[in-house]
């Protein structure tokens, strides 16, 4: 019973298994780098160690390719290595480093705005962790300095060369966001039957917004099919707001209910789900639409299983 509960606690705090995943990651990496911290015995721990507490943004849902993800690594390279060699420097001059403090302040600003203005917050983690080198001793030294590039770089590149060959597993994340998505459409459908006008529609475009966001980066072998199931199910949304037009049949939308319901099920488990069942034949164009994209994103869902196990 106590595993049910935390099971379900972390379904509640990581809908997405995003941090579940991100956790995995940093473990791995961690341990990669203690191995290569000892076979190298870099010059500063602090400079080695400092790049690592922010991998976690490697994983923010605004970057949605990998080619953002791995300019956000370089980014965050070069301003650790600028800003903390820079600081390490200048410290010693107490009247100036105020002044300079401030300008390495607002160029990382305006630098982290043009890039990654999404990631405004990244600001402060950079200048909070180049800060990290000032209390080294001596103060000052080029030597030290050229230790603090040495070991960052070398940091880095661990990470990049760890990142390469952990599995993708953006497919769960993907896959998640889609069940929930599904899940507000089947309260749509309610909603729209007994006419309560109380629809999800903050929760269905954070949802989709995560799974436009990660299809973009799961295995190219699912990429087409991901890409049909999700716009399938979204094209049944869309058509959802046009049965205001129409003579409502609710027994044909229980059905879909009922569909959409047992495909969310099997996502769970990776499963096939045959073909969509309906009791009554569709009779408007608008439910025939409905027929064929539930029975394209079936289809497209049981090619996804079968690439899966191959």
């Amino acid at each position: 019973m106590s595993i049910s509960k935390f099971k379900q606690w972390l379904d509640e705090v990581d809908p997405y298994a995003l941090q579940r995943i991100t956790l995995y990651k940093c473990l791995v990496i961690a341990t990669v780098e203690v191995y290569v911290y000892w076979l190298f015995q870099p010059v500063s721990f602090l400079a080695f160690f400092s790049p690592f507490l922010l991998l976690s943004l490697y994983e923010a849902p605004v970057l949605s390719t990998f080619k953002e993800k791995e300019w956000l690594l370089i980014f965050i390279a070069i301003a650790v290595i600028l800003i903390s060699v820079s600081y390490y420097l200048v410290y010693p001059f107490y009247g100036t480093f105020f002044f300079f403090s401030v300008f390495v302040f607002g160029v990382t600003y305006f630098c982290v705005l043009k890039y990654f203005y999404a990631l405004k917050s990244l600001t402060m983690l950079l200048i909070a962790t180049g800060a990290v080198v000032l209390s080294t001793e001596p103060p000052a030294n080029l030597e030290v300095a050229y230790g603090f590039i040495s070991s960052t770089a070398l940091s880095i590149t661990t990470v990049l060369i760890c990142l390469r060959f952990l599995p993708n597993m953006y497919l769960i994340i993907w896959n998640r966001a889609l069940q929930k998505y599904i899940e507000c459409l089947e309260k749509d459908i309610d909603s729209s039957m007994s006419q309560d006008h109380k629809s999800p529609i903050g929760e269905e475009i954070l949802h989709f917004g995560m799974v436009r966001n990660y299809r973009r980066m799961i295995p190219k072998k699912y990429v087409m099919q991901t890409y049909r199931v999700s716009v399938n199910i979204r094209n049944i949304q869309h058509a959802l707001d046009n049965l205001y037009y129409e003579k409502k049949n609710e027994l044909f939308w229980h059905d879909v209910k009922v569909n959409l319901y047992r495909l969310r099920l099997n996502m769970k488990t990776y499963a096939p789900c045959g073909t969509p069942t309906l009791s009554i034949e569709p009779e408007t164009q608008l439910q025939h639409y409905i027929t064929h994209c539930l029975q394209q994103a079936f289809i497209r869902w049981n090619k996804l299983c079968s690439l899966r196990r191959n």
